[in-house]
Formats: C-alpha cells, sequence, structure tokens
C-alpha cells in the first residue's frame, strides 16, 4: 500500500508559503502560466485578492507536491511574485470573523525545549521587546525607529495593503489612547503617508489580553467616523485575535469594505 506523505502540514496559528512556482506548458508560445503553491489556506487567499487568476483544481499527482493551483495570462505577473516573496517570510495567520485577512512577521518566542518562559525572542519579538520594556534611551529609540521600518518596508512590499486607504489602531486595555500599539500606528502611518483612524472605546477599560479575556462585547470599539475603501488594523502582538476581530467589526460597520491585520508577532500560547 503507497502512503501518501501530504505536502503541507498547516499550524492553525499562522504558517509561512512553503514554495512556490510559475509553470508554463512545454512546447506551446502561450501567454498562460500556472501558479503553484504548497502552503496554507491564508496565502492562497491573499493570492486570489490580487484579482488576477483564477483557482484550478489539482491532480491527484500535483498533490503529492503542491496545495493550491491558479490559471493566469503573462499579465497577470506582475504582482505575483513579489506576494509569493513576502507570504514566504511571514505569517500568514488564521483571521477571524470580520477579518479578511491577518499577517505577522514571525512568532514572539523561538522554541527552545525546557520552560516556554525561557524561550529566547525571535528579531521581529526581540524589536518589540525592546520597543516596549526597556528603559527610555537610544536602545529603546533604536528598536521602535526599526520596527516602524519593517512595518513600512513590509506594506510597500505586499501589493493589498500597500493600496490600502487608511491604518486603524487597536485600543490598549486602558482605553486611554496611548497604548504601545496605538502610538505604533500611529507612527507607521505617518510614515506611509497614510490616514490614521483612531479607534474608540465606549466600552471602556477591559481585561489585558495576556490575562486569557478572549471574547469582546459587540459595540465594545467603534471608528470616529464612516471608512470609504480597506483598512489595515495594525498592532504589535497578535493574540488569540479577539481584539483585532471585534476592531474590524467597529471598522465594517463604519463602512470599510475589507479590513486587513497586520502585527508585528504572534504568540504560540493562543
Amino acid at each position: 500500500m503507497r502512503i501518501v506523505v501530504p505536502a503541507f502540514v498547516p499550524d492553525s496559528r499562522g504558517n509561512r508559503l512553503k514554495e512556490y512556482t510559475l509553470k508554463k506548458l512545454a512546447k506551446e508560445v502561450t501567454p498562460d502560466r500556472w501558479l503553484y503553491l504548497c502552503g496554507p489556506q491564508e496565502a492562497a487567499r491573499q493570492i486570489g485578492m490580487l484579482g488576477t487568476c483564477a483557482p484550478e483544481e489539482l491532480t491527484d499527482e500535483q498533490k503529492e507536491k503542491w496545495t493550491h493551483k491558479f490559471h493566469l495570462t503573462e499579465s497577470d505577473k506582475a504582482e505575483l511574485r513579489p506576494l509569493c516573496e513576502v507570504l514566504e517570510e511571514v505569517l500568514s495567520l488564521t483571521a477571524k470573523g470580520d477579518v479578511d485577512f491577518a499577517i505577522a512577521f514571525d512568532w514572539y518566542k523561538a522554541p527552545d525545549g525546557g520552560d516556554p518562559r525561557h524561550w529566547p525572542n525571535t528579531p521581529s519579538g526581540e524589536l518589540v521587546y525592546r520597543s516596549k520594556y526597556y528603559s527610555e534611551g537610544a536602545a529603546r529609540s533604536k528598536a521602535r525607529r526599526e520596527l516602524v521600518e519593517k512595518f513600512s518596508d513590509l506594506i510597500a512590499k505586499h501589493p493589498i495593503l500597500r493600496a490600502c486607504h487608511n491604518v486603524m489602531t487597536v485600543p490598549g486595555h486602558k482605553a486611554d489612547g496611548q497604548s504601545f500599539g496605538e502610538r505604533l500606528a500611529d507612527k507607521v502611518a505617518v510614515k506611509i503617508g497614510k490616514p490614521l483612524i483612531r479607534t474608540e472605546s465606549p466600552g471602556g477599560t477591559r481585561p489585558q489580553a495576556k490575562e486569557g479575556a478572549a471574547i469582546i462585547a459587540d459595540g465594545h470599539f467603534e471608528s470616529p467616523g464612516r471608512i470609504a475603501g480597506d483598512v489595515i488594523i495594525l498592532d504589535d502582538v497578535y493574540r488569540s485575535g479577539a481584539t483585532m476581530h471585534a476592531v474590524a467589526r467597529a471598522a465594517k460597520r463604519a463602512g470599510a469594505r475589507r479590513v486587513f491585520g497586520l502585527a508585528a508577532v504572534r504568540t504560540m500560547r493562543n
């Protein structure tokens, strides 16, 4: 009996695109090309959102190496390769509710055996740690500049995020508009030249996300006004996704067409 090993085994928390390739029919002159992916559905969804290619069924033989197949023409290729390269680098997360897709640079921690509390930070996790918890000084300022640059570069490379109209904040648990994530979103919006929407918290304070509160009441967040077009919700740490979903719900109530989540790091625990 032949044992078929799956081309890709997804992690429900987040995954990178494992591999991709563009192919054409051998010995034929045609603009038709096929994009093959080995990776998560969340990455394939972003490819599909470009609107320049159509999904096709894989043959049984193709399923041994690939998870998704798209048909495209020569004119469709301009944005595909850059997006695939981005999706090989970032984590495409399992988006919830009103979030159309969500990505993060990396995990917060790098598994290293033993007690998870003592695992080392990933490079992106270390940037977040230094930016939030270092005392005021040159090292903290440098980390914050690097984090803003990292967000700006990713948005510039990702064609869907680059075309978004606004950046939207995620309120902190104190609901005072001064959380690290909110100030980070402000700096990134200025850097990339997009308007900032400061999400309001008429529901008041809430427990810290790390305390395990995963349900946020509908209406806890509101947009200060009507929203047109697509929105990036930007935050420093993605845990369960409940807060980002609640902000996305508020954005769509206010008229946003699509809402995309962008975080620096994703925790492994939630």
